[in-house]
């Protein structure tokens, strides 16, 4: 699966050297044409070199958190959609894409979500406060128990 990805991948990157303007190719001769070329060969290869590198860089530094996930077929063919079409160039760069654009298109519901949330946590650290009091209290309120030998005596 992963060869097919990289075969499909390779396919769609394909590095287009066109020479503009077809009056300077009258003027070089065969030699120069072909300095011109690998020239230009050498400068697009580098640019994408480094262009490939920062982009891997970016990717590091904006998702720097893994989550498995189990999808169905009809969400990995949308998956597959947006890489195939060069939007994105993994799956998983598309499902994080797909994941940041449902957060923003649902961002009012995450915001109450969010709120909701917090009203929770804020009444369970209260609730486990007031169960810690009342452990404390009911500590406190229990009479000291005699030691078992001077029940012994007294008997």
């Amino acid at each position: 699966m992963i060869t097919d990805e990289n075969e499909q991948r390779e396919e769609r990157h394909v590095i287009e050297i066109r020479l503009d303007d077809a009056d300077d190719l009258d003027n070089l001769d065969g030699d120069g044409a072909v300095r011109s070329a690998v020239t230009r060969g050498k400068d697009a290869a580098s640019s994408v070199g480094e262009t490939i590198r920062e982009t891997i860089q970016a990717v590091r530094t904006a998702r720097p958190s893994v989550v498995m996930v189990r999808i169905n077929k009809e969400s990995l063919a949308r998956l597959d959609v947006l890489v195939d079409s060069g939007i994105n160039s993994s799956r998983s760069e598309a499902a994080a894409f797909m994941i940041a654009e449902g957060i923003k298109a649902k961002s009012d519901l995450f915001n109450k979500i969010a709120e909701k949330t917090e009203l929770i946590r804020n009444t369970r650290d209260q609730l486990r406060r007031l169960l810690g009091e009342d452990e404390a209290e009911t500590i406190a309120e229990q009479p000291d128990e005699a030691p078992a030998d001077e029940s012994e005596e007294c008997a």
